[in-house]
């Protein structure tokens, strides 16, 4: 809904003191239908309702036992007769007049009356926000519908309902199915919804404010868009290609859609980026982007995850969360299947690298899980990058085993057997193996039921002699934490003279040799050419072919490969193909960025005078990333001038700006202190611009940008802008000698109104680094529960004594000096070496005997 180095092992246990195993909930009875009819009490942010479940035993029972948070119940009725009932707070306990036999089924309607802190939310303007909309929106998951509705709340629980809300005449609302009944009385409106398909709990939604709206249809089905007043064109921006996207969906699923109709709503102060209830997805409105904006950035990751959801969610679902991933696994990888199919391969394999990025970064910096995990304190804890980001990824992996055709087949098998039905990670095993006659379990078991994931280190040398390639492969992942050895194909293709042969190295133990037939040197050697391997790869080879590759490769993801190792490198030709590269506009634009994020990382002269010639490039994301890679010239005053006039004239990207502020403070402009106060009120989607310059005052660890941070973390200030300010106190703080204060604010902010606000302290608690905030940490009651498990592991970091943001900072200054040395002495080596060739170009080379015999290995080149 939307968030591992070769050898590294887990950096902490994903179980935090106090989880206990889940298992899904029994099952007395079956829901079959849950009627819900509300009166909202916008001033008093109340609801009074009445929520009328008709079950069916499975067993003989004599009561039923609803999930409930903190709802007065005032009365319960079962078939209209009333009934005995007790209230623990988190449940509703009601006696049966006479016990139900299995197949029997009656109506136990309950009465209740709240003040929902989650489950429903009522949202209007005040001081901070007086121009915020009124409104109140549902988010039932993972376990929340209970917040607002008594029901049996697991997502196995599926049942039709119909939801009958009353409200204020001047608003409308949204809920699942069709609208049956529409009456306005005197001030008050009452719309009545109904569902005919069943589905969970947590996908039943409303949704009440003032919206304007825009219809379309896909096919035969109809399309709702509700949106902000005013915001048309912004709305349709992130939209319009929905029709595209339910088409492609169909045939990639070969299930047409499956509901009455779809409706899109953007609603304020969304705690996701987005929730797909089922026909009416529920999203968050700071996506909503204007021209400028659209120049870099799309809200159709989040539009195709959402809809591909009301496939893989909706009408099938996880029988309990361990199982998530089976919703939210696919619905990620949807979004890289829609990237094909609405953009191209280029686009899909970028935004599949980012997925992957995004796991390893957790699995770096949090834990390593399986992603069927049981042992959590909320189900909400497993909402995470192997959730999400690696359970697409395994997808990914499954369709590298069986093919792409294989892979529809299973898909579609997969769907039409589990349709309106839940399912658990065995069906989906079991659906593969019916529709490709593969057994994938050991897929399965390595990847969903083991944490981890593979490190290879892959060596490449040519052997002339004996007219072959030796590519040494070993896994050097630990495996004393449940991480397996895997065994998983690998690619390899080969270019010589001009032909390229493709190889799939089979990988079976932790160390290979692999010896290729190649009668010529080869000018190629692209290891997994599209960077298809769930795990972490690191080649060394020549870098001879890595320029090749840069210049040459026909994939994008070979190319952009081939610039980071080039990165790493250095040397003088080296930055000439990545400036070549960079200057070729008929390049991905992912791979051109690569090439500056390389020049930035060299910084050599040469590698400067590239970037500063690049700055003006036309492709927004390009020149992104060219600024971005200016702001590694630490002091240097040519870059900081041309920073500084950037942000003067401005761009026609907001993301350009934003990059420009965050480096003028990283090269430690003296004077950017002014300049970037000045920035941090420009008004930009999402806050960017004035969030690059928060970043950037945290950059120039100037004591005097300490207040300036400060009063940018006030209620009232933009969101985005909030969270991007609290980062900069825990940076300036020591260097502003002000870490008591820093305290004292982050343990207000603990308890913000808004929880991104709180979640922003939680993830910079270990950058301030003191052991002063961990009693408002402990001590402060979060109503949500991924604030709660961000606080806990906040606590942890503290305790075990996390880095301080002042000693990293230090460190990686002297780090920083000590590659600009190494740059320099091979700078000179290189130099040397190409002086002296034309000598040795005269020497009678040594026989072939003898220089089999005293041959010295080539040097290694890592990437």
């Amino acid at each position: 809904h939307a968030p591992a180095a070769a050898g590294s092992s887990d950096p902490h246990p994903f179980s935090l003191p106090g989880a206990t195993e889940h298992y899904a909930a029994p099952r007395p009875v079956r829901a079959e239908h849950v009627r819900i009819e509300l009166d909202l009490d916008f001033t008093q942010r109340t609801l009074a309702g009445t929520c009328t479940t008709r079950v069916s035993a499975v067993r003989t029972v004599s009561t039923v036992t609803f999930d409930a948070v903190d709802l007065d119940v005032t009365g319960a009725r079962v078939d209209g007769r009333s009934a005995a009932f007790s209230n623990s707070g988190a449940h509703v306990r009601v006696e049966l007049p006479r016990a139900l036999e299995a197949g029997q089924a009656c109506d136990i309607a309950l009465t209740y009356r709240a003040r929902p802190r989650r489950g429903l939310y009522f949202w209007g303007p005040d001081a901070g926000y007086p121009d915020r909309p009124l409104q109140a929106w549902t988010q039932g998951q993972d376990i929340d519908a209970r917040c607002w509705f008594p029901c049996l709340d697991t997502p196995a629980q599926k049942a039709t309902s119909e939801v009958i809300a009353t409200f204020p005449a001047n608003m409308t609302s949204l809920s699942n199915g069709v609208l049956v009944s529409d009456v306005t009385t005197g001030d008050r409106r009452t719309q009545h919804h109904r569902m005919a398909q069943p589905h969970a709990p947590y996908l039943v939604t409303l949704v009440v404010g003032e919206f304007d709206e825009a219809t379309d249809t896909a096919g035969t089905t109809p399309l709702r868009y509700l949106f902000p007043k005013g915001r048309r064109e912004d709305a349709l921006r992130c939209v319009a290609r929905t029709p595209k996207m339910i088409a492609a969906y169909e045939s990639l699923t070969g299930e047409p859609y499956p509901w009455s109709g779809y409706a899109q709503v953007f609603v304020t102060e969304f705690i996701l980026g987005g929730m797909e209830h089922t026909t009416a997805t529920t999203l968050v409105d700071t996506v909503l982007h204007d021209a400028r904006a659209h120049l870099d950035y799309t809200a159709e990751p989040l539009i195709s995850h959402e809809l591909a959801h009301q496939w893989f969610g909706d009408l099938l679902t996880c029988r309990d969360w361990p199982h998530g991933w089976l919703n939210e696994g696919f619905a990620t990888y949807f979004e890289v299947l829609w990237k094909e199919r609405g953009d191209n391969q280029d686009e899909a394999d970028h935004h599949r690298a980012l997925d992957l990025e995004a796991y390893l970064t957790e699995t770096r910096e949090r834990y390593a899980r399986p992603i069927v995990a049981r042992k959590f304190q909320a189900p909400m804890d497993l909402f995470d990058r192997h959730l999400y980001e690696k359970g697409g990824l395994v997808l990914h992996e499954l369709r590298r085993r069986v093919g792409d055709d294989l892979f529809v087949r299973a898909l579609r098998h997969y769907v039409a057997s589990h349709r309106h039905g839940v399912v658990e990670t065995v069906d989906l095993a079991r659906a593969f193996e019916q529709a490709t006659g593969h057994n994938l379990d050991p897929v399965f078991d390595q990847y969903v039921f083991s944490p981890g994931h593979p490190e290879l280190k892959v060596e490449v040398r040519y052997e002339a002699d004996d007219a072959r390639l030796r590519i040494n492969v070993r896994q050097v992942q630990r495996t004393d934490s449940g991480t397996p050895v895997f065994r998983l194909p690998l690619e390899v293709v080969l270019t010589v003279n001009g032909e390229d042969t493709r190889h799939r190295l089979e990988l079976t133990d932790a160390e290979h040799r692999f010896h290729l037939p190649c009668p010529a040197a080869p000018t190629q050697v692209r290891v997994d050419p599209r960077r298809d391997v769930l795990g972490t790869l690191d080649v060394d080879k020549a870098v001879g072919l890595w320029r090749e590759e840069l210049a040459k490769a026909p994939e994008a993801r070979a190319r952009t490969e081939a610039a980071h190792a080039l990165g790493k490198d250095g040397g003088l030709r080296s930055v000439e193909a990545l400036g070549r590269a960079l200057k070729d506009t008929t390049l991905f634009w992912a791979t051109r960025a690569a090439c500056a994020k390389a020049l930035g990382r060299i910084r050599t002269p040469e590698a400067r005078a590239l970037l500063l010639d690049a700055a003006v490039t036309e492709h927004p994301r390009v020149r992104r990333a060219v600024v971005a890679a200016l702001g590694e010239f630490r002091h240097d005053v040519e870059v900081a001038t041309r920073l500084r006039a950037l942000l003067k004239a401005g761009d026609a990207s907001y993301f350009v700006e934003a990059e420009a502020a965050r480096g003028l403070g990283r090269v430690r402009a003296p004077d950017a202190l002014p300049l970037l106060e000045a920035v941090a009120a420009r008004p930009s989607f999402q806050d960017v611009i004035g969030a690059g310059a928060m970043d950037g005052l945290a950059e120039t660890q100037d004591a005097a940008a300490f207040p300036v941070a400060v009063a940018r973390t006030a209620y009232g200030q933009p969101a985005f802008l909030r969270r991007a300010a609290v980062s900069a106190v825990a940076k300036l703080a020591e260097v502003a000698n002000r870490k008591r204060e820093a305290v004292d604010l982050f343990a207000q902010l603990l308890r913000d109104p808004q929880f991104r606000v709180q979640l922003a302290v939680c993830d910079a608690a270990s950058t301030l680094g003191d052991r002063r905030l961990l009693p408002a940490l402990e001590g402060t009651t979060f109503s949500d529960p991924r604030t709660r498990r961000y606080a806990r592991e906040a606590v942890r970091a503290l305790r075990e004594g996390a880095p301080q943001a002042r000693e990293v900072a230090s460190l990686r200054e002297e780090l920083d000096a000590l590659k600009q040395e190494t740059r320099t002495l091979r700078e000179k080596l290189e130099t040397l070496t190409l002086n002296a060739q034309p000598a040795a170009a005269t020497r009678k080379p040594p026989s072939k005997r003898a220089a089999k015999r005293g041959r010295t290995p080539p040097p290694k080149r890592k990437r």
